[in-house]
Parts: C-alpha cells; structure tokens; sequence
C-alpha cells in the first residue's frame, strides 16, 4: 500500500482518479486547494503528489507552480488543462517529477504513477540504509573518550523522539554534526535535514527565510517563496547559532514551537508545518536569558533536551584518532605521521577545537614532503600549518632514547590502525598481529580505551 496526495478542484476527476488509484492498490487522500494540500503533506507526508495547477484560492498555474516545493522530498506529478511547452518546463524547472496534460490518458498516468512510487522507494530504502550504515563515527562524532562515548548513547536514545534537542558547545566541536546524527537516525531520515545559520542572515530577511514570502508582499517579491520551515517539512530544521536570533523572531518561532503553525510575510492565514527542531550556540543561553538578550520561555521551548559537544581539552586522549583519520582522507589513505609528530599534536591545546585540528592537519599534509609510502608529516609541518614556533619542537614530546622510539612507533601504528578500521578492536587486532585482550591491554595503558 502506498500513500498518494491528490490535488484537484474538479469533483468528477477527484472521485474517478481516487477510485482509479485505490484500485491499482494505493491509498490516496484527496483535496482540492492549494492550503489544503500544503496542510494535508505537512501532517502526514505522502509518497507521491499528484498536483493540479489551477485551484482555489488562485486558479493560477504561477501559484500552483509555487506550490510543488512545499511536497518535497516527494515526487510530484504536476497536471493541468492549461498544458503548454513553456508550462512543462516551468513545472519541471520548480522541481516536478513529471508533467501529464488533461484528459489524463489511464495507462499513461498507471505507468508515470508506477514509475514515480518505485522512484519513492528507492528513496527511502536509500536513506534506511543511510540511517543504519552511517554511524557517530562516520557522521564525524569519532572519539574513544567515555564523554564521547556518552554523548553518542544519548543521540541514539534521543533521536527516535520527537523532542526538540538544543546542542550546546563551545565552536569547533561538531554541533552540526550532532545535528546531523540525530536526523540520520531518527524516522524522519528519509526526509529533508535543512540548517539555517541564524546569525549569518540579515534581521530583516530571517523571517523570509524561515517561514517564505507571498508576491508582492515587499520589493523584490516577485514571486511565492516556501521557507526553509516548509522546506524541511515531515524532516529537521537545524537553527545553527540560535543565540543570534532577534528578539523579534524569537517571538514568531516561539509560536510555530507551540503548535507547529507560521505565517508567511504577506499571508493572511497561518500554514502548519510537522518539522523537529533541533537548535545550537555557543553561547550561554542560561546567561542570555538572565541578561535579558534571549527570551525565557523561547529556552524552555528550545531545551526539551540538551546535549553538550566537548572541547578536546576535555577528551586529549582523542586527538591522535582524529588527527590520523583526518591525514588518511586527506592524503587519500597515503599519509603517516612520524613520531615527533604524534608528541606534538597530544602536547599542543587547540582551542579552536575539532576544527582547528583538521584545518592544521590538512595544511600540513599539502605541506608535508612526499615519500615512497606517501606523505610524512612531521611537527615541523604541523606547527607551520598553525603558525606556532619551530624553534622549541626537538624537545616537544621527541622520543630520546630508544624505549621512547618504540613506544611512539607503537602508538602510531595502533591509532592510526584503529582510525582505519573504524575502532573495531577486534580486526586492529587482526592487522597488528595481536591477541584482542593484548590489544586491550595496550590501549589500557596507552589512555586509548
């Protein structure tokens, strides 16, 4: 059984099509306006939209071409008796799947709609897998510190909710990624995962933005927008540095938070839209709301749970993990570090964070000289990537004695290892010659577990 949202304002061709439609099996919902279907996909997103061009309110093809952004990520066949060229590609430029002029030949519309549902399929098996096959790790949240480690049992936990998530920490950390973890495991997967970086839009055009415009509803309206709100309709709206959003639209997104509902700029009616938030700032919201800068019941809205990103001066066993899988992607699995490099990135902070590393790492990898195994980076490299002294590295963390040699080719071998095997104890083991409980014991005593 599928699910269908006809759109029509004839009743004759609502009552034939739908009849038709559930007798090839679907099940379909019918409307016959332009608000109605908007409302109806929002509530319950349908595999498949077939779409009328010229309904109520408008009877205007334009209007009805604004409207096929709103049923995404949903094929939608768009239908019209008003069938031109230049109409067809318009609909097809807007995003329709396909475009059938009326009278709807049967066999015509039985193939297109058979083909648009296997298209829906293949969609959602693709992102199944990419829910399951795509884990903390791979979505960037790498890490065998415990503070790691718990912050991805609670994305696993929280994901299947329907709670909003705010994601405090400080920049750098990986609070989109977070974000992004929490959509790909979560049933709305298959649907749209849109961010928005409240501080990076200008006040005036925030709220275009996020709720969308009608024509003519200030200069330069040209046209009906859909917001990113309706864009990320059935899916997630990431609101990246909420603690910039201005007090006014803090009043309108703490209407849409209470019942899902938002007006466009210029529309007299209000829309509904089912989107979970999920929210992030560095700052300190609790502070904000104190100073008055950011509204109380807004935070309360907002924190329906939160999740902390830490810094890495809170988890420095994870830096040779990260540093090495991110020299492996960028030398294309060709790169190694030598061991005064290993020292220097555990010795060194990086207050810019999970950023700052992979910036450091990449330049230096692009710096590094090429050897018959590939890249060698050194502190040397690393340290120029950063633009800190050279003058002192012989004594950062430089292996002295030949105990220390080894003890660093060790540590090298095993991160970098781990880092290749995704932290599968069980084939590092493999690929280093080791027992599973030696290789525990080594990342025991080395800080790595």
């Amino acid at each position: 059984m599928s699910g269908i949202l006809l759109a029509d304002d004839e009743p004759a061709f609502q009552r034939l099509t739908g009849a038709w439609l559930r007798g090839l099996g679907h099940d379909v919902r019918v409307v016959g306006d332009g608000d109605a279907a908007r409302a109806a996909f929002a509530e319950a997103p349908a595999d498949l939209v077939l779409l009328d061009l010229a309904m109520p309110p408008h009877h205007d093809p334009e209007a009805g071409l604004a409207l096929i952004a709103s049923f995404a990520p949903a094929p939608v066949i768009v239908m019209t008796g008003h069938a031109d060229h230049a109409l067809a590609l318009k609909a097809i430029d807007a995003g329709a799947w396909d475009f059938l002029a009326k009278p709807v030949d049967p066999d015509i519309l039985r193939i297109v709609v058979a083909r648009a549902m296997e298209r829906a399929g293949l969609a959602r098996e693709l992102a199944a897998l990419k829910a399951r096959d795509t884990g903390a790790e791979d979505m960037g949240l790498i890490g065998t510190t415990p503070v790691m480690a718990a912050l991805r049992d609670l994305i696993r936990r929280v994901a299947p909710t329907r709670l909003p998530v705010l994601v405090l920490g400080p920049s750098g950390t990986g609070k989109e990624l977070v974000a992004r973890a929490l959509h790909y495991a979560s049933p709305r997967a298959d649907r749209k995962l849109v961010p928005v970086h409240c501080g990076a839009i200008p006040p005036e055009l925030l709220e275009s933005e996020l709720f969308g415009h009608l024509k003519g509803s200030f200069t330069g309206a040209t046209s009906d927008r859909p917001g990113l709100v309706e864009t990320a309709a059935g899916g997630t709206l990431f609101l990246d540095e909420i603690g910039e959003m201005p007090a006014v639209m803090q009043v309108k997104l703490l209407r849409f938070l209470a019942d899902g509902s938002f007006q466009p700029v210029g529309a007299r009616a209000p829309r509904a839209a089912d989107v979970r938030i999920v929210a992030a700032t560095h700052r300190d919201l609790a502070a904000c709301v104190a100073d008055g800068s950011f509204r109380e019941d807004l935070y309360y809205r907002l924190k329906g749970v939160v999740l902390r990103t830490p810094s890495l001066d809170e988890r420095p066993g994870d830096v040779p993990l990260l540093a090495s899988v991110f020299l492996r992607r960028a030398s294309n699995g060709m790169g190694q570090f030598t061991p005064d490099a290993l020292g220097w990135l555990t010795t060194r902070r990086w207050p810019g964070n999970v950023r700052e590393l992979r910036a450091a790492v990449e330049c230096a990898a692009a710096l590094a000289p090429q050897s018959a195994t590939g890249v060698d980076v050194g502190a040397t490299d690393l340290a120029f990537a950063v633009g800190d002294p050279v003058a002192d590295l012989p004594t950062i963390g430089t292996p002295q004695t030949l105990e220390e040699e080894i003890a660093a080719l060790e540590y090298r071998r095993i991160t970098e290892t781990l880092a290749r095997t995704g932290h599968n104890h069980t084939h590092t083991a493999r690929h280093l010659g080791l027992s599973r409980v030696g290789l525990l014991k080594k990342l025991d005593r080395m800080g790595l577990r």
